[in-house]
């Protein structure tokens, strides 16, 4: 049980969330939250000009390790608004999947396809959760997560694709070279589908967080 008063409530709430995040990866069965790690992305796409490159990619059947190990630094409430916002931190995640690649590298045709891997790092994390209302019959209102959302600045990131121009060693180093140098841009296009992705890690566990206090005690009329 959190104090209602603001500051106290808030260090409650970074307190539990960095006692529940690690054991999320195994699921909490008693709480009805499943195993929320690997996350998984069905699919997403990379448009990218610079220079002599011009690349259009795709990535499908992508799994993203590493939430776990994340930790909350500050929590801050507003009952007025009913929001809470989060910030957090995460050393790492790790991607992992399957590509599709084509453009062109000085006039040159470039594709590939075939597994590819990934990892971000240094992450700093923004999480806005909208609190609300869910009425339960013959007793006060409970509280209920209306909606989360997740941003995320990215401090490092590098990429590996295989098989490149048909496995093609000294292109594919080219290739791949190319794509670390300007890992920001790179960042920038996974960042909305990566966002869904850890969205989908927390939800649950903010569920049943707030599901189990009384709005009353959190919200202001």
């Amino acid at each position: 049980m959190c104090p209602r008063e603001e500051k106290a409530l808030a260090r409650c709430l970074r307190d539990a969330l960095n006692t529940y995040i690690p054991h999320l990866v195994t699921g909490l069965p008693e709480w009805n939250i499943p195993p929320c790690e690997p996350l998984f992305v069905p699919s997403l796409s990379v448009q990218h000009s610079a220079g002599p490159i011009t690349v259009t990619s795709t990535f499908t059947d992508v799994t993203v390790t590493g939430p776990s190990h994340m930790r909350v630094l500050d929590v801050k409430v507003n009952p007025r608004k009913h929001e809470v916002v989060a910030k957090l931190s995460i050393p790492e995640l790790k991607l992992h999947g399957n590509y599709q690649l084509q453009g062109q590298l000085l006039m040159l045709p470039i594709e590939g396809e075939g597994k590819f891997s990934a990892k971000y790092g240094d992450i700093a994390a923004l999480i806005t959760i909208v609190l609300g209302r869910q009425h339960r019959p013959n007793d006060v209102d409970a509280l209920k997560c209306q909606s989360l959302s997740v941003k995320f600045h990215v401090g490092t990131a590098s990429m590996q694709l295989e098989n490149l121009f048909g496995g093609d060693g000294e292109l594919g180093k080219v290739m791949n070279n190319f794509l670390n140098e300007n890992w920001q841009t790179l960042a920038e296009e996974l960042q909305a589908p990566i966002e869904q992705a850890l969205r989908d890690f927390f939800k649950p566990l903010a569920d049943h967080a707030f599901a189990t206090l009384n709005a009353d005690d959190i919200l202001s009329p």
